[in-house]
Formats: structure tokens, sequence, C-alpha cells
């Protein structure tokens, strides 16, 4: 256990030599799973964090848990490849605490249309529909408000009103103290090589076990599975570790000098991401977040709202609101066609989120502002996770390749004709609004150089090890439907990297689900 640590971490020289289940990463997904799997006592379960607990007062208030660029100390940071498109790198940032990016993010826990589901089974992967997933959502889901119970639970995680990600909610210090004999917890440690049984074949492979490295001190440590090992890694960090393992694009592990255990060219491929483009407004500095820096006063008067009474601007997240919407039901204006066509089957394909700061990558800090951040839910283009050597510790070729297809336009084009309508509804109401960053006009060609201009990314990176069928190309499956992946016989993945493509909503909920619908199938 760390020195001055309450919480039951634990450091490389701690562990034990050989566990039932190995789970690498406990960010969203895997905080989730580990719980699962320990509760039953003949399960003893190692998971493996690459970064710290990080458990401290500013991680649990909604408003300052938000800021995660602050300090680093809950997230990793690392530049794309350059967007030829875009003219520049942008700036990944992923989740390196206990539960992942469940403690950073805007706090929106939205489950998707079950049509996105049936989609995903009628592509190949049956048992992942809507009905089937659905009891997943429910499991840990805790409504506290009357609600119908075949739509949400009352039952599930937690019962308090306050941030809860999957860290406080799967694993919180008492639970995982009462199961120290079945649940250990190893943090600021890196996985960074599973190796094969002596006596697997090629057409049946199986982990032996993985090769960890602090990164406080030297050395690594082997330890052993003697049931599964399970990826929750993330969609950058799960096929970062089975390329680094021989498992991947035949021809990049040659490149890289790495041993072929496995061919699987879909390994890294078919990054998505909701893209995102930022329309802001000045605004009067005492209705924007902005106001809390620049009137030290006025954060004080907040801070004391939420110490004594659990009110005001502290309690809330930065993002409480979303409007969801279908492009293709908006007329050229940026205005619902009328008659509203009756398309049951279209889904929403944009997103518009009205938030009270400059949405962008580098935001104006000097005056108030208020931003509609503009989401592509249902992005065409796709992208790749690659390594640039075979050393775990060099950083990532990460190339969203964003735009890359003109498909992505449309939408996007729609939505900021959307939104200058929503402007100019606010101004006609009387509220005192300021161009600051908008589109020079409305036709196609000053809306496409917008859009290549003022842009971010949404942090919601999915599919680099998507579930499908392995067809040998890119485009192909990583996992099947069980989650193992494609040739093994004891390793799975589960977290967002094995959705068969990006979903339109956040991806927070998904990922718990998929987690807790993974640990019912290895515990069957």
């Amino acid at each position: 256990m760390w020195p001055f640590s309450c919480y039951p971490e634990l450091s490389l020289r701690d562990i034990s030599d050989e566990y039932d289940f190995i789970v690498v990463g406990g960010g969203t997904a895997g905080a989730a799973l580990a719980n699962r799997l320990s509760a039953q006592e003949a399960n003893k379960v190692l998971l493996i964090e690459r970064g710290p607990v990080a458990d401290n007062w500013a991680s649990r208030v909604p408003l300052l848990s938000a800021d995660f660029a602050s300090d680093g100390s809950r997230t990793r940071k690392v530049l794309s490849a350059p967007q030829d498109i875009l003219g520049r790198s942008l700036e990944l940032y992923t989740g390196s605490a206990l539960g992942g990016t469940s403690r950073i993010n805007q706090m929106l826990y939205g489950r998707g249309l079950p049509a996105e589901y049936n989609a995903w089974r009628d592509a190949g992967n049956p048992g992942w529909g809507w009905e089937d997933i659905k009891p997943y959502f429910l499991k840990s889901e805790r409504a506290l408000y009357p609600s119908d119970p075949s739509v949400h639970n009352t039952e599930g995680m937690d019962r308090n009103q306050h941030r809860s990600s999957t860290y406080s909610a799967f694993l919180p210090m008492n639970l995982v103290l009462l199961r120290a004999s079945l649940l250990h917890i190893i943090t600021r440690t890196d996985a960074i090589k599973l190796t094969l049984k002596p006596d697997t074949s090629p057409d049946k492979l199986d982990v032996e076990g993985v090769i960890l490295k602090s990164s406080l001190y030297p050395g690594q440590r082997f330890v052993k599975a003697r049931k599964e090992v399970i990826l929750c890694a993330g969609p950058f960090g799960s096929p970062q570790l089975l390329m680094l393992s021989g498992i991947g694009p035949a021809l990049h592990l040659k490149e890289k000098d790495i041993t072929l255990v496995k061919d699987l060219p879909a390994v890294g491929s078919n990054l998505q991401d909701h893209f995102g483009v930022s329309v802001a407004f000045e605004v009067p500095m005492s209705h924007s977040l902005l106001s809390l820096q620049k009137r030290p006063w006025r954060f004080f008067i907040e801070l004391f709202k939420y110490l004594l009474f659990g009110t005001g601007m502290l309690l809330a997240p930065v993002l409480q609101m979303a409007l969801f919407a279908s492009s293709t039901l908006l007329d050229s204006g940026g205005l619902p066609k009328s008659p509203v066509e009756n398309k049951p089957n279209v889904l929403p394909d944009i997103e518009i989120m009205p938030m009270a700061y400059d949405s962008t990558d580098n935001p104006e800090m000097n005056r108030g502002m208020f931003s509609f951040l503009n989401v592509l839910l249902h992005p065409k283009s796709k992208g790749t996770v690659r390594l640039s050597s075979r050393n775990p510790s060099d950083p990532l070729i990460i190339d969203p390749q964003y735009l890359s297809n003109p498909a992505d336009y449309a939408p996007l084009r729609a939505s900021l004709k959307l939104t200058l309508r929503l402007r100019d509804r606010m101004l006609k109401q009387g509220y005192p609004l300021k161009d600051f960053g908008v589109p020079d006009g409305k036709d196609d060609a000053s809306l496409d150089k917008f859009i290549c201009k003022r842009n971010r990314m949404t942090y919601h990176y999915s599919s680099t090890c998507r579930m499908g069928p392995d067809n040998g190309k890119e485009d192909g499956g990583v996992v099947n439907e069980e989650l193992f992946v494609h040739g093994f016989g004891n390793l799975r993945v589960a977290d967002s990297s094995v959705f068969p493509w990006v979903l339109g909503t956040h991806l927070q909920a998904p990922a718990v689900a998929v987690a807790e619908k993974c640990a019912d199938m290895v515990l069957s």
C-alpha cells in the first residue's frame, strides 16, 4: 500500500504472482467490471490502472471536476497526428486515474437510441440488440425521482445525487477493503505486453499473463492469469497493448519489428470521435463561467453556497443540457421542414450543446463568453491508432482523420444554420449576445471554412477494437459477440473500443453497459 494513502491501492511489489482474472485498465469500464468479477468469492481479481487514485475534494465537485486539463492529475494528454484538412494537430485527452474519463466528463449519462443497438446486432453481433443490452443499463442505474421501472432502475449504485464516477460507484474504499483478499488494485502501473501459454497453438491461442511496469521505479514483473485477461484500457490503450503483443495488422507489426502472433488488420483502425464546431458570442461577464476566475469574490460566494447549502454554480456541471436533431429534417435555412416529415427510422446525427464559455481549444479568456458546440454524432470519417515503435513508453501515432470523408460536412452545415437560428431567437427575446466566433455567411463555402477553423474534438473515441466478424480487412472485427479477441480463448476487450461504430450519444453509459454485459458473459 502506498505511504500516507487511505485507499487500499497496491504497488507492483505488493501483488500476487497469479490471479483468476486480470483486468487491464481501471477506467470507466474496467472499474465496473472489476467490481462484478470480484463479487464472487471464488474469483481473485487484479485491476491494473496506469494512473493514481487521485481522489481529492475538487475531483468530487461537479463543476471543478470537469476542468480536466487544469493540472493533469487525472488525465493524459497527447497530440494527434497533423490533420491536413484542419491545418493543425489536436490535443487528445484520456482519463488516467481510477474511474478514467467518468471522473472528468460533463456528466451527461445517455444510452443512445434502441435502433443503434439493433444495428449493431444486425451487423453480425447477435446478443447486442436493444432488448439484449437494456438490462445492463438498468443494472447500475439508480433514479431518484418517480419513474417507470421498465425505463429507469431505482436500485442501482448512487444514492446521494453527488457526482458518481465508476470509481466512486464501483470501487469505493469500504468495498475494496471488504474484498481485500479477492480484489487487488494496482495503480501507476502499465501493462506492456501479453504473453502466450507455452502450449498454445495457432488454431486456438491462449494468453498466459501480463508483463507489468511501474511508472515510479525500474523493473518489470510478470503476473499470470488462471482464467482470463480482459482489456479495458480504452480506444487507445487496448489496441496499443494488442499490437505490442503481436496482435494486429501484420505489415505494421513487421515495420516495428514485432513478432506476429495473430494477424488482425482491424486492430487500431476504425477510430471515430464526435467532431465539434464552436459558435461563440460575447455576453455579460456575470453570465459566463469565466466570472468565477475573473471575479474571485464571486467564486468564494459560490463556494460558500456549495459547502453550507449544497447549492450554487459549483453544484452544476459545465454542460446541463443538449439538443439532438436530425439534419435531414431541417430545411436549407436551418428550420424544421414544414410539414415535418414522418421518418421514424431517421436518427439524430447532430447535437448542440449550450455552454457558458468559449468551447474551443483556445478559448477567449478576457471577456464573458457563451457558445454552442455543434457536434457530429455519426461521422463517416475514420482514423487509426498506430505504434511509433516497439517501445511501450513511446507515444502512439493517433490520426483521427477528421473530415476526411466529405459526407461529414452536410450535417455540420445544417447544425450551424440551426445554431444561428437559436441566436436570432435569443436576440429577439432581448438577450444581450454579440457575435464573436460565427460564420461569415450561410453559403456552403463560408460554413465549410468555419468548420475547418473553429473546431475541436469531444473526446468520445471508439471502435479501434470493434466488435464484428473478422473479414481479414481493416473494416472487419477485432472481437466477436462474446468480446473474445478473434482466435483467442481467454482474451477479451470490454470498453468503448469494441463499439462497431460510435454511438449518437455520450459514451459513458454504453461503456458501463458493455462492462456489465461482459461480466455476465464471463461469470455465466
